[in-house]
């Protein structure tokens, strides 16, 4: 079975870019200006096209929609590409892909992480559960890296790669990302062709207009500017982030009191995970937080390996919940850049640590060319935030606790039991908190046992606290 079978006809992965098709009720005399012979010059204008750029009334319908139709969607959709494009180009550099492959999440997502389609596709780049797990995307009741900004960027280049080799043509590749090589391939045969626009009839409607969606997703990207449309940018510290690579398990409650942010921006920039816990993962896992948080994690990360540390820092003081009324601004710094002559965005991104893109959104450049002695605006964070554990306290012999029977697991009573499956408990036999010893409780996840007990991971536990935990299936009452 070709890979992308699985996915439903639906415009799954189109869906997105099909609800730029449907207008709000505005009056037509208020729409902007449309001038089609003027996008269809700029069309034949843009540089290393994808795919080759023609222009029907699928494209134009595409491309009004975001134009015209549902232009605050248009603006809340390109405000996000400084969110990711700086991390597609990253990747498809370094696979020496093209680089506008970049305009395909457009179309997958509007570029958001948790887009769900109607029938189950996840993420940017729109996987079914079926086709995330055959590009290696774990997906379970902690974690779905199909939201996951770098896994399933991955993973989508993976699958692409493997449709160019096979049709050595992009509109080909794209046809097959939406409708599976099968498909493509049956109509190359009754096409006689290799050619998209002459085999296009011979494919399912949805994946015969995935193509002139890409296309109009790459006019919005290349002149959105020129049709007047503003990107609406999201806060500084959802744009000046930083990615550290984790392999331990860490709770998004032990990240708020080490970083002070709130829980709601940690999901936010962490979308695949699903209970606000990061699992442990040999391979690692992904933490993306702003950067002038940044050093207080690694901190923490540097305090835990020796001796555990770090953790006798914390109480059970709660966390911030939502920061949205708060000035992002005030935390940043605006410093002034000059040009200097022959310098490129590139270089001056480079030499900033910073992108293209955020350098394009901080100054509102209407090009990209610069003159020698021109002033942008760089934004740097204020101070960074650094974390240093208490010192270690001298221990102290405790006497042994007196013995509890059995000290294993034992059925709770009748009218303490879940009917539906029954409950057990576990006598805690060593100091440490939920998230610190969950793992000795067999079959037991952390996320059940925060409900069952209800308390936050990093509450507190000592010899002889009981902790409930669902029977295992199969296991006798």
């Amino acid at each position: 079975m070709e890979p992308h079978t699985v996915r439903t006809f639906f415009p799954r992965a189109a869906y997105f870019a099909l609800l730029f098709l449907f207008p709000l009720f505005l009056n037509a005399e208020n729409y902007p200006t449309y001038d089609e012979a003027v996008v269809i010059e700029r069309l034949k204008a843009i540089e290393d096209p994808l795919v080759e750029h023609r222009y029907n009334s699928v494209v134009k319908g595409y491309i009004k929609g975001y134009l015209i139709w549902n232009r605050d969607k248009a603006e809340r959709l390109l405000g996000r590409t400084v969110l990711y494009f700086p991390l597609f180009e990253e990747y498809l550099q370094e696979r020496g892909m093209p680089e506008k492959l970049k305009y395909l999440s457009v179309v997958e997502s509007a570029l958001s992480p948790y887009a769900t389609s109607p029938v189950g596709a996840v993420g940017l780049w729109q996987f079914m559960p079926l086709t995330g797990k055959e590009y290696g995307l774990l997906i379970n009741e902690l974690v779905d890296e199909r939201k996951d900004p770098n896994k399933s960027t991955r993973a989508a280049l993976d699958y692409l790669s493997r449709q160019y080799e096979k049709f050595g043509d992009w509109a080909l590749a794209l046809a097959a990302y939406n409708g599976g090589s099968g498909r493509v391939s049956r109509a190359i045969k009754r096409g006689r062709s290799k050619n998209f626009w002459r085999i296009r009839r011979y494919m399912p409607r949805e994946t015969r207009n995935y193509v002139p969606a890409y296309i109009a997703a790459t006019y919005l990207m290349e002149y959105y500017k020129e049709h007047e449309v503003t990107p609406d940018y999201p806060p500084l510290d959802y744009q000046i982030t930083e990615t550290v690579k984790v392999y331990g398990h860490f709770s998004f409650h032990r990240i708020a009191q080490i970083t002070g942010l709130s829980l709601e921006m940690i999901e936010t920039l962490n979308p695949a995970y699903q209970q606000r816990i990061i699992p442990e993962n040999p391979k690692g896992n992904y933490l993306i937080l702003p950067k002038r948080v940044m050093p207080a994690f690694k901190d923490y990360l540097e305090a835990q390996r020796p001796d555990h540390l770090a953790d006798h820092f914390f109480d059970d003081s709660p966390v911030v919940v939502s920061q949205k009324q708060e000035n992002w601004r005030e935390k940043y710094v605006r410093q002034t850049y000059v040009v200097k002559k022959g310098e490129s965005l590139r270089k001056i991104a480079r030499n900033l640590k910073c992108s293209v893109h955020q350098i394009i959104a901080w100054n509102n450049l209407q090009s990209t060319e610069l003159k020698e002695g021109q002033k942008l605006a760089i934004y740097q964070p204020k101070e960074f935030r650094r974390f240093k554990p208490l010192e270690k306290m001298e221990i102290q012999l405790l006497s042994p606790p007196p013995p509890l029977e059995g000290r294993q697991l034992h059925p709770l009573k009748a009218y303490e039991a879940n009917p539906a499956f029954g409950q057990l408990i576990y006598i805690v036999q060593d100091k440490g908190t939920l998230e610190q010893i969950y793992h000795r409780i067999p079959g037991a996840s952390l996320p059940a046992l925060i409900g069952l007990n209800r308390i936050p991971p990093n509450h507190k536990l000592r010899p002889g606290d009981m902790l409930r935990y669902p029977r295992e299936k199969g296991v006798n009452q």
